[in-house]
């Protein structure tokens, strides 16, 4: 039952998710004392509300609130303390705590191939980028056959500049799982990047049909045509996606990357200080993310960074 759940998890769609908590939540019913299974609820609920799927104020206290009952159960339980430390590191920004909850997993399970991929997030955040590439990779080396480990090794990639080994590593999930949404995604960036346009929103169009006609696929194309310099029809999908009544974590995001793109400073942080406000997951890569770089000089970007706690985070310009 909870293979099944983690199967479905993984895709990291609200379809998968759903049918993975709905497998959990059996697994419960049937053991109340399964503490793989309560960890197994508690990794849905944080993707949920990374996602947005579920309002993240809503999500992740549920999520923390899973683990440890968890670990309760079963303090020696590495799934449960790497979920503790996602929801730290993604909601609380609790760094110290996330840190201290992440080393305890790899303690537990020096060979639990997602803890070391969060590690290597925690190490990112924190401007240590060799050793997040490092432990990226070792992720990848532990379960090489996971789109999802694989993805996020050709994302770390991306966001250092390493554009072709980005693009192979990317390439490279899509053999495993050629429907996981993200890696796609974060293709179609790749290909912007090398001034690929037509295949980069060749590839958006490939999201969309994946991603159900999600309000972030609809964004999405905005970036693009931004990186192109085509800002007219940036601004009219920029506006469109706007016009919506709530915004998910993605599709905010990505409005302030297009916005910083464009040069347009004010639009950009007034998203951000949105995001900041409704404690958007996506943030933690903010010092990161090379959509921003045009706007990283900011006084008003120090601050946001300071207020997270991040005052410390380097730009990543060069490749490792």
């Amino acid at each position: 039952m909870l293979l099944k759940a983690q199967y479905h998890s993984n895709k990291w769609t609200l379809e998968g998710l759903q049918r993975g908590m709905a497998y959990a939540r059996q697994a419960i019913e049937a053991d109340p004392a399964y503490a793989e299974a309560y960890a197994g609820v508690s990794a849905v609920y944080a993707l949920l509300g990374y996602f947005g799927f579920l309002p993240p104020a809503e999500a992740l206290p549920k999520a923390k609130a899973a683990a440890l009952k968890a670990l309760e159960i079963d303090d020696s339980l590495a799934d449960a303390h790497m979920v503790l430390a996602i929801v730290r590191l993604d909601y609380e920004w609790d760094w110290p705590a996330a840190e201290q909850a992440c080393k305890r997993a790899l303690e537990l399970n020096p060979n639990l191939a997602w803890a070391h991929s969060f590690w290597s997030d925690w190490l990112l955040i924190m401007g240590r980028h060799q050793e997040a590439m490092a432990e990226a990779h070792l992720a990848v080396e532990l379960d090489p056959l996971s789109a999802s480990l694989n993805f996020k090794l050709g994302q770390k990639l991306f966001w250092r500049g390493n554009y072709e080994r980005a693009l192979e590593q990317l390439l490279k999930a899509l053999e495993f799982d050629p429907n996981f949404v993200f890696t796609h995604v974060i293709l179609a960036h790749v290909y912007a990047w090398k001034g690929m346009f037509e295949e980069s929103l060749a590839t958006c169009e490939k999201v969309a049909s994946l991603y159900g006609g999600s309000l972030y696929s609809r964004a999405m194309p905005g970036l693009i045509l931004a990186i192109a310099g085509k800002t007219d029809e940036a601004k009219r999908i920029v506006d469109e996606v706007k016009g919506h009544p709530k915004l998910d974590p993605l599709s905010l995001i990505s409005l302030a990357e297009t916005h910083s793109v464009m040069g347009e400073k004010k639009e950009a942080f007034e998203i951000l200080e949105a995001a900041y406000q409704e404690r958007n997951g996506l943030l933690i890569f903010l010092g990161v993310l090379p959509y921003f770089d045009n706007i990283r000089s900011d006084p008003r970007f120090a601050d946001l960074l300071r207020r997270m706690g991040l005052t410390q985070l380097q730009s990543p310009t060069s490749p490792s």
